[in-house]
Parts: C-alpha cells; sequence; structure tokens
C-alpha cells in the first residue's frame, strides 16, 4: 500500500509540474512623485523544461525595472520580456513584448506600452505572458496612474497565426489564344 502512494505521489507531481510546461509571463512598474525618488519593481516566472527568468529592478531619481523569462519544451518556445522607466520629473514609460512559437508552426504575439505623467504622482506598468500548452497563446496588459492634472495612455496588440493559415503564393493563370 505505501509502495503504491508514492509511486501515485510521484506521478501527482510529474502531472502537476507538466501542466504548466511552457509557460513565460513578466511585468515591470515603475513610479515616481514630485519632491520624492521613484520606486521600481519587476517579475518574471518561467514554468517548463529548459528556459529561465530574470529581474532587475532600480529605484532612484531615474528608477528602471525590467523582467524577461525565456524557455523551450516539447511544445515550442515561449518568451516574455516587460522594462519599465520612470523620471524624476513627471514621466513613466512601460513597454512588454510576449511571444510563443509552436513546434508546429503556430506563432502568437502580443505587445502592450503604457505612459503616463503628472505634477505630483504617476507611473506606469505592462506585462503579459506566453504559452505554447494547448497551441500558441500570448496575451498583455497595460496600464498607468497619475494625479488629476497628469495623463496615462496605454495600448495593447496581439496577433496570432496558425501554420495552415500561411498565404499561398498563387501562380499566374494564363489562358490559351485560340
Amino acid at each position: 500500500m505505501k509502495r503504491n502512494l508514492t509511486v501515485f505521489s510521484v506521478f501527482a507531481l510529474f502531472a502537476a509540474a507538466n501542466a504548466y510546461a511552457g509557460d513565460a509571463d513578466s511585468s515591470a512598474t515603475a513610479g515616481g512623485g514630485h519632491g520624492r525618488n521613484g520606486d521600481a519593481s519587476a517579475t518574471a516566472s518561467y514554468e517548463g523544461d529548459v528556459g529561465f527568468a530574470r529581474t532587475r529592478a532600480r529605484s532612484g531619481p531615474i528608477s528602471t525595472a525590467r523582467g524577461v523569462a525565456v524557455g523551450v519544451d516539447q511544445d515550442g518556445l515561449s518568451l516574455s520580456i516587460s522594462n519599465a522607466i520612470a523620471t524624476h520629473h513627471g514621466l513613466a514609460l512601460a513597454s512588454t513584448l510576449n511571444i510563443s512559437i509552436e513546434r508546429d508552426g503556430d506563432v502568437a504575439i502580443s505587445r502592450g506600452v503604457s505612459r503616463a505623467d503628472g505634477a505630483a504622482d504617476w507611473s506606469a506598468t505592462a506585462g503579459g505572458s506566453s504559452t505554447t500548452r494547448h497551441g500558441a497563446a500570448a496575451v498583455a496588459h497595460a496600464a498607468g496612474r497619475s494625479d488629476p492634472s497628469g495623463r496615462v495612455a496605454a495600448r495593447t496588440w496581439s496577433q496570432s497565426r496558425r501554420d495552415g493559415e500561411r498565404r499561398v503564393a498563387r501562380k499566374p493563370v494564363f489562358l490559351a489564344r485560340k
């Protein structure tokens, strides 16, 4: 009985680890305020066979953050990169790029950008994820925050293409003359 429980536990752990195979995600946030140093933070993670995730953040008069996650597994490649920067003088920018390429040629790309400015308080954030689990997919999010006198603009894009949807160049048709 104990042996069966051990085998079942190992199988369950192995199945749970493979359930998240090929997922990469990252996010970055940077902000500032009038009369104070800014702040920055980043996250990154990769769940899969071979890959890595790294973050770097530095807070101060110019705050920067970066999160990178990339990896390859039996289903394909997943990549997620997010960056953010905020100055001491009222401007914050953030961007993200997420790409997944499945083994059979399916591709998904998502991007996002955010810009925030203000007189007293501002921050921008962007992030996203990509996966090759059950087909290539990528999502992005972007947002910002500002005081009432400031502005925030954020935009995301997403595109996917299945391998079978490739355009086929048509051969010219020549009509026979009589």
